[in-house]
């Protein structure tokens, strides 16, 4: 999919890795819209690249199922980069009601149901893509991470599944797995857990990961968006515990090819 011309909405745009993405994505021709809590990071990023801002509290429902529309009132998505995320780092028995609920909003139902907005267009205009940043987390569940973990798994399941319902439609999906990032507040927190650091290390001491960068993941999202790659792993050397839980993923579809049809929308575009 040609990125130059088209429009970017991106989630979690005001720091590390969305405001990385969002001054890749500019770079590369496109118009960003960029979402985020806080106005004032994300008033001043948009005036950088070009974009427009959109601040947003995506755990807040009502404003959630009115986003797209806000913003496509400024002209259609093209291209959906599901990015916002947040950790609660400790054992599960500690975290509070409110916590939970906070990251199963954020982390899971908001790109579930983004991503559920933006489809119906996407297939009407007949072009379209949906990135979701998802983490090697919801593969390798660490210590102290329960419920990251398990959104993370969540949005990686999810992606797994609309790749092949939309297989046959010309709207591309990017399942975005990755280790830690340096320079990004899910980093800083996550140092301040004795356990999780220490494993962190031991797997770099033993050249099982890598401490990656924001700038590798927009590099790797702007190719596999051009080139409608189902996946991104970073770093490459954990690639193989995501290649193992895809078998399981895949093998319905597998066994259910030809059996399912595509939208009748899809069908009308391709026509």
């Amino acid at each position: 999919m040609d990125i130059a011309g088209s429009r970017v909405l991106i989630t979690g745009a005001s720091r590390g890795i969305g405001q990385d993405l969002a001054r890749g994505f500019a770079a590369a021709g496109a118009d960003v819209a960029l979402v985020a809590r806080g106005a004032d990071a994300l008033e001043q990023l948009a005036r950088g690249v070009g974009g427009r801002a959109y601040p947003c509290d995506l755990t807040d429902q009502a404003t959630l199922r009115g986003l797209l529309a806000r913003v496509e009132a400024d002209g259609p998505v093209d291209i959906l980069v599901n990015n916002a995320a947040d950790e609660c780092i400790g054992r599960f028995t500690d975290m509070s009601a409110e916590t939970l609920e906070f990251m199963l909003r954020l982390n899971a139902l908001a790109p579930a149901e983004l991503t559920r907005q933006a489809l119906p267009g996407m297939l009407a205009r007949g072009r379209g893509h949906v990135v979701n940043v998802s983490s090697f987390a919801g593969i390798v569940v660490p210590p102290m991470l329960a419920t990251y973990a398990a959104t993370k798994a969540f949005l990686s399941h999810h992606s797994v599944n609309l790749q092949f319902e939309l297989k046959d439609t010309p709207i591309g999906v990017t399942r975005v797995e990755i280790g830690e990032v340096a320079d990004t507040g899910l980093m800083d927190k996550g140092r301040t857990e004795p356990a999780l650091a220490a494993m962190f290390d031991r797997m770099y001491r033993l050249r099982l990961s890598r401490l990656i960068r924001p700038e590798e993941i927009t590099a790797a999202v702007l190719d596999a968006v051009r080139e409608n790659r189902w996946s991104v792993r970073l770093p490459a050397r954990l690639s193989p515990a995501s290649l193992l839980a895809d078998v399981p993923r895949r093998l319905p579809w597998l066994i259910a090819r030809g059996l399912t049809t595509p939208p009748a929308s899809a069908e009308v575009t391709r026509a």
